[in-house]
């Protein structure tokens, strides 16, 4: 796990510099969520990834759109809406949709707003300074105070000058890392609810696979 762990944080480029304090690391988390929300939407590029023993198991580029717990996620393989409560997700290739309600643990994997609010219950948190990308960032290590929960470990890389994240790792219970990095970041964006339900009419033939 070690080795994982090490991995990760050359991957992301971290250099960490010195620790601060429990309170500083909260100042920053609860900066990071107001940027993140503040005045409206947001929309960026990201690329997920997923670490077993070390190994990557693909890459996934795309953009995203949020508003609070909702959103829409595009790739080249798979479009997906959120609208706070049911999940589609179009297969491109296959032109079919299925249609769930995702657990917790699964949002997590794909909506970074997620972990916005997640360091105020059931996780101690730390922080260093670094950089990343060029910048100066703030790196917020959060770990979780129960070893049964899903999600054990994050590791959150937000800038230094506006608190808008960059980088965001985390470790579950059975040893999977995920990375998701932001790039383009963008706040104060206007959506619409639609922006957030799968438009079926734009899709007349796909096959609706109801997997709830």
């Amino acid at each position: 796990m070690k080795k994982i762990f090490l991995l990760l944080l050359f991957v992301c480029g971290l250099q960490s510099i010195s620790a601060q304090k429990d309170s500083q690391a909260r100042k920053v988390l609860e900066a990071t969520e107001k940027a993140f929300t503040q005045g409206g939407g947001v929309k960026a590029r990201f690329s997920a990834e997923n670490f077993v023993n070390g190994q990557s198991q693909g890459k996934t580029e795309g953009t995203m759109m949020i508003l609070n717990q909702k959103f829409q996620l595009t790739t080249d393989q798979v479009i997906t809406w959120f609208d706070g409560k049911t999940q589609w997700s179009y297969l491109k290739q296959n032109d079919e949709v299925n249609v769930s309600t995702p657990s917790k643990a699964e949002l997590q994997g794909m909506n970074p707003y997620a972990f916005l609010s997640i360091y105020k219950k059931g996780f101690r948190y730390t922080m260093q300074k670094g950089s990343l990308r060029g910048q100066g960032v703030y790196t917020v290590h959060l770990t979780a105070e129960k070893p049964s929960d899903d999600l054990q470990e994050i590791l959150l890389d937000v800038s230094q000058s506006n608190y808008t994240p960059f980088c965001i790792r985390f470790r579950q219970k059975n040893g999977v890392w995920t990375k998701i990095v932001v790039r383009d970041f963008k706040n104060k964006q206007s959506f619409k609810e639609q922006d957030f339900v799968f438009p079926k009419e734009a899709y007349p033939h796909a096959e609706i696979i109801d997997l709830r």
